[in-house]
């Protein structure tokens, strides 16, 4: 009865470990995604810098200079933003890795109980085998003396 709860328990660590690392693997993606998109902000910051900076060198007129920068304002609160999703993903995938170490952990503890289990029942095993044949060999000399 023990054991078929042991084995349950273990099933459950098994199952809780492969759960927690698919949510880390999503954690991971996520961060990923978020970070790509922070590159894409960036990347669009520095095109848009470079533009205004090529109608800096022309005459451009006030008003369109003065979008310009108003947008740049915008695409640098969205950036800094980004970089706030991005670093509360960070501490996201950190937390899931823990999980899923600490689950691993547990997995593994379980699975050298269930080892040290099957040790020790193939270890009365082995001594209820020999008692056996001792006995058979006492019987015989028993008889054999007779």
């Amino acid at each position: 009865m023990a054991s078929d709860k042991l084995d349950k328990v273990a099933l459950l660590a098994d199952s809780r470990e492969r759960q927690s690392a698919g949510q880390f693997k999503e954690k991971q993606q996520s961060l990923q995604s978020q970070q790509a998109q922070l590159q894409q902000l960036l990347q669009f910051k520095q095109e848009y810098e470079t533009r205004l900076g090529n109608y800096s060198e022309k005459s451009i007129p006030a008003r369109q200079l003065q979008d310009y920068r108003l947008f740049l304002g915008k695409l640098n609160q969205a950036i800094e933003q980004q970089q706030g999703i991005v670093s509360e993903a960070v501490l996201h995938v950190d937390d899931a890795r823990q999980h899923w170490q600490d689950q691993a952990v547990h997995k593994s503890a379980m699975g050298q109980l269930l080892d040290k289990r099957e040790h020790e029942r193939q270890c009365a095993f082995e001594r209820a085998e020999q008692l056996e044949a001792d006995e058979k060999v006492l019987a015989k000399r028993v008889r054999d003396n007779s």
